[in-house]
């Protein structure tokens, strides 16, 4: 079910533009159906993107990183997670 969901949201954006290209304008219920569909498919989006900031601040976000005095670039950093 997961990976059938996955895949309507990677394809999404192809269908609401079929959505907006094809939609009758002067049907109301086409054009509520199509706007809340692309109000979902942007939380949908936002929620996923505020997701992964937090997972990111947090696996990165290590005391022992940000103390270290030999981290000057990204690169830096990089070779540290290396190890």
């Amino acid at each position: 079910m997961g990976i059938i969901i996955q895949k309507i949201i990677r394809i999404m954006p192809v269908i609401l533009l079929l959505l907006l290209i094809f939609v009758d304008r002067e049907n109301k219920f086409y054009v509520i159906g199509f706007l809340s569909l692309l109000f979902i498919y942007t939380t949908i989006l936002i929620v996923r993107i505020l997701y992964a900031k937090k997972i990111w601040h947090k696996e990165f976000n290590d005391e022992n990183y940000a103390k270290d005095a030999s981290i000057l670039k990204m690169k830096d950093l990089i070779e540290k997670f290396d190890k």
